[in-house]
């Protein structure tokens, strides 16, 4: 899931033609399952269910590396 994660893997499909066309259904349902299973609240590595605090420090740990990165690109922050 990281690599998709990754890549974009649901935001390109959401922006394809084929997302909005009427015979691309089953790649929209397709899209959405996996969007949802992208962000499952589950440990990669074992596959056992995250607690709520391993789910919260996870959030953290993702918004303090997006602000590592914008104060380190973006000196006037």
């Amino acid at each position: 899931m990281v690599l998709e994660a990754d890549v974009a893997v649901v935001p390109k499909c959401y922006l394809s033609a084929l997302y909005i066309h009427e015979k691309g259904k089953l790649f929209t349902q397709l899209v959405d399952l996996l969007q949802f299973y992208e962000g499952f609240e589950i440990n990669d590595n074992v596959g056992k269910q995250l607690t709520d605090d391993e789910v919260l420090q996870s959030h953290y740990d993702r918004v303090q590396s997006f602000q590592l990165l914008a104060f380190t690109k973006i000196p006037k922050l």
